[in-house]
């Protein structure tokens, strides 16, 4: 082989691994782009979701690019809706505030409380420590980030004989405080697996009493705030 052909071979290999490192950040971020719109349907906009995340952490937008690495306790019930037209036919900020207040006591009971803790590691793994009554769980799994839309991934692996399947959520991180929210049904049908492996009468209770809250509005993003 002569040294001219060596040299356009040469080129051909790294031609080829620049088109496959675009093609892996454009899949990436389409990927992206997708799961952001399961979580808000069509009004998956980067303004829309602009909004979420300014009412969630007002003025502090600039900051969300911070590492989630470390351990967070939940802190208190967040709730968003979808777009600003759902929040206007809910009936504006009031009835954010009227279902985040009927959260409080109902999130106590199915494990949503004090003793709630995430841990992000460096390496994509992560646990979650949750109390329902008398009965304490430490899931566990994986995390992705997809930095640009502002989306998380956790994959959980199963509780006993329980697959718990992955979630998808918003997050916003201040490097102080880090907001979860998921779709609600997404929410409820994971709790409801979690709260199958506990013995817990009232969490079960309580779980379909927050069904029904929920069923009163169109478009909810239900999670929490934690700190470190």
């Amino acid at each position: 082989m002569s040294i001219i052909e060596g040299g356009l071979n040469m080129k051909k290999l790294v031609l080829i691994a620049v088109l496959c490192v675009s093609s892996l950040s454009a899949n990436a971020q389409n990927n992206a782009q997708s799961l952001l719109q399961q979580l808000l349907g069509n009004d998956a906009t980067s303004g829309t979701l602009k909004n979420i995340l300014e009412d969630v952490v007002g003025g502090a937008v600039a900051k969300l690019n911070l590492s989630i690495e470390g351990t967070w306790k939940y802190q208190e019930p967040q709730v968003q809706f979808k777009s600003e037209n759902l929040l206007a036919k809910a009936g504006g900020a009031a009835s954010t505030a009227k279902i985040e207040a009927n959260l409080q006591k109902l999130y106590g009971n199915i494990g949503i409380n004090e003793s709630l803790l995430y841990t992000f590691n460096a390496d994509s793994t992560f646990t979650q420590t949750i109390r329902i009554g008398s009965s304490v769980k430490t899931l566990k799994g994986t995390y992705s980030l997809h930095k640009g839309d502002k989306m998380i991934t956790l994959k959980y692996s199963a509780l006993g004989k329980v697959g718990l399947g992955k979630i998808n959520a918003i997050y916003a991180n201040t490097g102080t405080s880090l907001a979860l929210l998921f779709d609600a049904s997404e929410m409820l049908g994971l709790m409801k697996k979690i709260l199958n492996t506990a013995s817990t009468l009232t969490g079960k209770t309580s779980l379909a009493a927050l069904s029904k809250v929920i069923d009163n509005y169109d478009g909810v993003l239900l999670g929490y705030k934690m700190s470190k």
